[in-house]
């Protein structure tokens, strides 16, 4: 069995800024209107592989943290940061910002991509559902916006 919830249809999104070092127009500081439509396979626990309400709220968990904050790469070599008394200071390739330490999330990825932040996201709501071993896979699209996006799968019961 397989069930799928829509980010766009259900409210799966969230917005954050971020920027991409490596990347000649990515580098610059821009934002998102983020979306992440999940599919879960498994077998029937009861009637249903999990409950929808009980997934978004997991997905919720996970997304919200980010919502509103600029995304800022925990393991980017490219990049240096100082966190000072209140503030965040980040510093790559001749720039610099500074932010509102209750501005930032910090990300565990080494490039704030779709490709990566999927891996992120999916591997967080994994954690969560670890528990309902009756699911065997999970996978995670994270959306820009409409259209274009990244999914990641990881097989549950490894």
């Amino acid at each position: 069995m397989r069930l799928k919830v829509s980010g766009w249809d259900t409210g799966l999104r969230f917005s954050a800024a971020h920027f991409i070092p490596s990347h000649d127009k990515c580098s610059r500081l821009h934002g998102h209107d983020y979306c992440i439509d999940i599919t879960v396979e498994g077998s029937d626990n009861g009637g249903f592989i999990i409950d929808f309400d009980l997934l978004k709220q997991h997905a919720r968990e996970v997304i919200y943290k980010m919502d509103h904050h600029v995304l800022v790469p925990s393991r980017q070599t490219a990049l240096k940061h100082t966190e000072k008394e209140d503030s965040i200071e980040v510093s790559y390739n001749g720039k610099k910002h500074v932010f509102s330490k209750e501005d930032v999330f910090f990300i565990d990825v080494d490039v704030t991509s779709s490709e990566q932040m999927s891996a992120f996201i999916t591997d967080k709501l994994a954690s969560k559902l670890k528990d309902n071993k009756n699911i065997s896979r999970l996978e995670v699209c994270l959306y820009e916006g409409p259209g274009q996006g990244a999914c990641t799968s990881r097989n549950m019961n490894d």
